[in-house]
This record gives structure tokens, C-alpha cells and sequence, in this order.
């Protein structure tokens, strides 16, 4: 058993066999058949008597000492292992050792498409809409067809249809040679007509955005001709994965913390009886600096807690206090600082998901700093 590696390796060296059998007495029959499927081997010892033990080497440095003489392994990423195989007889008191190489291979590539579909029935008009999944790294290219002729390449397919019946294919290739189709039929008389329109500007809603003079980040959104809506309801989205809202009435009053581009919605039930809805997006530019310098905080983004930089002239209390998108604290602790340089640490493991301010203050001195919480 001691000469077992040097001679497997002197072996594989010379003439790069994938098995080697080192056998110190007769007695034993170290021999096993290894099966592979995808990247898992299925390993069979030949010698599976009563009283023969068999110990296993994956190669890639995972054991089983089982004793079975059938097993199997998967293997986290394709390449050549060197399995190993030791039996012990203990009725014959011998023992014996084998090798092979097995490979495992990188998984094939993979690629699917799959079609939705929405129309306008009224001036039968079809969008479909190829929704790609592909190994990462490839490119891919979608080719339509409709009744077998090719018509169009690309995600998103816009087509007329009037009568008869249409079978509409996209077929997805890929440049790891990969390829999928996905097929819908369409009987443009099967749609049925949609329910009458409202009367016009009944089911419609608009507001304004005004801006303070002194506060260029302060916005006032306002509904126009409120009395003909129930159910008002505000939300503004923005970068960073910000959300605030919802807001609830005809008007109201939002500050904003940083720059940017914000989504400001707006939905409501109409007095005709029907749902409205309508957005604009406005641009924040400037902050006051009298709202505070912003310092930066890490790590952002951030699960646990953030810590943040700040030097202290001499010894004062800092008051530490947390706000959430929509202006709200959450949280509010104070720390000890001292001449020098202070890492102020805030725990935020508690807190959802979401964009955090953090405010720091000492005596007259404000700072402040933006967080995303994952």
C-alpha cells in the first residue's frame, strides 16, 4: 500500500491511463465500474462479498468511509477527478488499492423563449412579446414566423391580423448553438369586442407639481378639480430603489433629500364610477445646504449596520436619528465623541428593506448621509 501513489503517478505521467491497480496481496480484488450521469458518478465495486470493506477517494477532497461497495457522488463543477478505491478483507487479512479518472463535463448550454400576447381587438392589432432565458455570455437572436413564413426578428413582434386562424412561432438561437420555440394560435374572430368607452374626460385625472420658491427640493402635488374623485392615493418612486407612500388626499406636501429623478403617481376613483390613474416624473437638482452636509456612510448598501466618519473639534454628544423615504423616524440613539476622529456605528439589521437617512448632530452642526438597506 505505501508504493500505491508514487506508482499511480508514475502511471498516469507516462502513459495517461484513466484507471491504476496497486495490489499488495492476492487475496484482494480492488476493482470497481464508475458510471457517469451529468456530474454525478455512480461507482460499483466488482468485490461485494460479506466481510470486504471499501473506502472511497472522490478526488476532490470528499470521502466515504461507508464501507459500501456501491456509491455515488456529485461533483460542484466539471473537470477530471481521480477516484480512489481501498478494500479491506479482513477474513483473508489483505488488503488493495485502484484508481480511475473520471471526467465531468460542463453542463450544455441552455435557452428557452416563451410568448404572451396582447391585442387590440377592436383595429386587430397583436403585440407578441418573447421572453428570453439564455446561459449567461450567449447572445441570441428571435425569429418570428406566422403560419410558417418568416415575418419579423427581434424581442417584440406588433402585426395586423384580421380572419382566419394563425399559428405564430418565435424560434430563439443562440450563439452557443442552442435554440427553443414557442408557439400561440390566434383566431382574431375568436376576440370579443371591448365594453363601450366612457364618456370623454370623465375617467381621466390630472394634478399639478409646484415647487417652493426657498426650498427647490419641497414639492406640493395638487389634484385638479379634486370634487369629482374619491379614494385619492399618492406614491413617488425613485432612484436607489426609493418608495414613499401612500399619500392620501386631494393635496399634499412632499421633501425631498437628495437629487434625481422621481415618478409621482397618482390613482383614484372617478365619480362616473370608473378607476383613474396618471404620473409625472420631476427632476430634483439641488439640495439646500442648509439642510446639512452629507457624509458618506459604509458599507452602502448595507443588511446590519453602517458606520460613519466624523471629527470632532472637542468633546460633545452627538445625537444620532434614522428616517425612512417617507420622513418618518425610525430610530434615534446619541453617542459620546471625543476630540479627533469618531466612527459612529448605527444598527439598521432590524429595519425593512429600503433607502434610510441617517442625521447626524452636534451642537449647531448637521450631517447627513443616504443608505440602502438590503
Amino acid at each position: 500500500m505505501r508504493n500505491f501513489y508514487s506508482v499511480l503517478s508514475f502511471f498516469l505521467a507516462l502513459s495517461g491511463l484513466t484507471a491504476v491497480h496497486a495490489q499488495d496481496t492476492s487475496a484482494c480484488n480492488a476493482t470497481f465500474q464508475a458510471t457517469i450521469s451529468g456530474n454525478t458518478v455512480f461507482l460499483r465495486a466488482m468485490d461485494s462479498l460479506p466481510g470486504v470493506r471499501h473506502n472511497w477517494n472522490f478526488g476532490d477532497g470528499i470521502t466515504d468511509n461507508t464501507d459500501s461497495f456501491m456509491v455515488n457522488h456529485t461533483y460542484s463543477a466539471p473537470g477530471q477527478y481521480l477516484v480512489i478505491q481501498m478494500t479491506t478483507d479482513s477474513a483473508h487479512n489483505c488488503h488493495d488499492s485502484t484508481a480511475q479518472l473520471v471526467t465531468i463535463a460542463a453542463p450544455p448550454p441552455s435557452c428557452s423563449v416563451f410568448v404572451t400576447e396582447t391585442s387590440d381587438s377592436v383595429h386587430h392589432l397583436y403585440t407578441f412579446v418573447a421572453n428570453v432565458s439564455v446561459t449567461p455570455g450567449a447572445s441570441d437572436t428571435v425569429r418570428w414566423t406566422i403560419n410558417d413564413t418568416l415575418v419579423a426578428t427581434g424581442d417584440t413582434l406588433i402585426k395586423t391580423l384580421t380572419g382566419g386562424r394563425y399559428n405564430v412561432c418565435a424560434l430563439l438561437s443562440t450563439s452557443y448553438s442552442c435554440q427553443s420555440q414557442s408557439c400561440m394560435t390566434i383566431n382574431p374572430q375568436d376576440s370579443l369586442p371591448p365594453p363601450p368607452p366612457p364618456p370623454a374626460d370623465t375617467c381621466t385625472i390630472n394634478f399639478t407639481a409646484t415647487a417652493k420658491d426657498h426650498n427647490p427640493n419641497q414639492y406640493v402635488f395638487s389634484i385638479i378639480n379634486p370634487e369629482r374623485y374619491d379614494s385619492i392615493s399618492w406614491t413617488i418612486a425613485g432612484t436607489d430603489s426609493l418608495f414613499a407612500g401612500p399619500f392620501h388626499g386631494e393635496s399634499f406636501k412632499y421633501t425631498f433629500r437628495d437629487t434625481g429623478y422621481y415618478l409621482i403617481e397618482v390613482t383614484a376613483n372617478a365619480r362616473p364610477g370608473c378607476f383613474v390613474q396618471n404620473a409625472q416624473v420631476i427632476h430634483i437638482d439641488s439640495v439646500p445646504k442648509s439642510q446639512g452636509n452629507y457624509i458618506t456612510s459604509y458599507p452602502n448598501p448595507a443588511t446590519a449596520q453602517v458606520s460613519l466618519s466624523v471629527t470632532l473639534n472637542s468633546s460633545a454628544a452627538v445625537a444620532i436619528r434614522v428616517y425612512n423615504s417617507m420622513g418618518g423616524q425610525v430610530l434615534s440613539q446619541s453617542a459620546s465623541g471625543y476630540p479627533g476622529v469618531n466612527q459612529i456605528t448605527v444598527p439598521i439589521a432590524n429595519l425593512p428593506i429600503g433607502v434610510y437617512y441617517i442625521e447626524l448632530q452636534y451642537g449647531n452642526t448637521i450631517l447627513r448621509s443616504k443608505v440602502q438597506k438590503l
